[in-house]
């Protein structure tokens, strides 16, 4: 600790004031802080999963944070956030207005103050530049962070698994539809790889199914359901299930054969959830995996273990 002699021995240039953990230089020139601005992650932000890239729809909200801006002449000093429009596609009409700065609440370890949010208006890249000013009157270079916004498609619904002998199928059944239905469609699995479910000639809402693995040969074993357009929900959303439709190893006399497969749900080149049934499927299980909305693309987990029988599948083994 610094005492009233060694205080005065040291040059004015290297004093320093404050209370507590915080420590601020006096008598030396103000150094300007560093803006950084990322797409915001709700789990947090550091340095290596700052994302400068990130995918929005038309008309839905996309948040920008620039809470990793710092000031280096005092760690805890309060900045203010400038954001402004520095490029937009030709078509837009969105101004400085639009872009709508958070509100710090004191009762969360976010720093809200350094977030914003906007909704693009049409298609195409967003070029959006942060600058951040310190208690000084310091001010930062400008930091870019682009927003893309893209059309609703792109959704993949992806079923892995690595058991031998182990034959899942992926179901993937539209809003109001029903387990199992290859005569109406409403279902896309194995037994209707291709359903219909909108303008024929356009096809941009059907889903397609990817590889029917049955469990055959070496693993791993990989089954997709790819949506270019989902349609827009409105009070039932998409299902997800998973059928363990045949144990080649059981039909043969040997032991049931557990698996444990991994479902991934992506939309718009992003992973939205990766999850796994709670406990090992057999032969007749059904994982009813969960929900997905869209445009907004919420996947709700259900997570929860029928059999076919229950759901009314036919007796396609008897």
């Amino acid at each position: 600790m610094l005492n009233r002699l060694s205080l005065l021995l040291l040059p004015a240039a290297l004093l320093a004031t404050g209370c507590g953990d915080r420590i601020v230089l006096t008598g030396i020139p103000n150094a300007d802080p560093i803006s950084r601005a990322a797409i915001y992650d709700a789990d947090g932000l550091d340095e290596t999963t700052a994302q400068f890239l990130g995918y929005s729809l038309v008309d839905e909200l996309a948040t920008l944070d620039g809470s990793l801006s710092f000031d280096p002449d005092d760690s805890l000093a309060t900045l203010t956030y400038t954001w402004t429009f520095e490029d937009q596609p030709e078509e837009s009409t969105l101004t400085v207005e639009d872009l709508v700065l958070g509100e710090d609440d004191p009762e969360t370890e976010t720093n809200e103050a350094a977030l914003v949010s906007f909704a693009p208006d049409v298609l195409g890249t967003y070029r959006v530049g942060l600058m951040v000013t310190d208690e000084d009157g310091g001010t930062s270079d400008v930091a870019l962070v682009f927003v893309q916004a893209v059309p609703p498609s792109g959704l993949r619904i992806q079923l892995d698994w690595t058991e031998p002998g182990a034959d899942l199928d992926v179901h993937f059944t539209r809003p109001g539809g029903t387990y199992f239905d290859f005569e109406n469609g409403s279902d896309c699995f194995s037994w209707n790889p291709n359903p219909d479910w909108g303008d024929g000639s356009l096809a941009l809402d059907n889903p397609l199914l990817e590889g029917d693995e049955d469990g055959e040969g070496a693993g791993p074993y990989r089954e997709s359901v790819f949506v270019d357009t989902p349609v827009e929900t409105t009070g039932e959303n998409y299902l997800i299930r998973v059928h363990y439709y045949s144990d080649h190893s059981d039909l043969q006399g040997g032991s049931a054969t557990p698996s444990t497969p991994t479902v991934t749900v992506r939309a718009l080149d992003n992973t939205i959830d990766e999850v796994s049934p709670a406990e090992p499927l057999l032969k007749g299980d059904v994982w009813v995996v969960g929900t997905l909305s869209w445009p907004d693309r919420t996947f709700s987990l259900i997570n929860s273990i029928d059999s076919h029988e229950a759901l009314g599948g036919p007796s396609y083994q008897e």
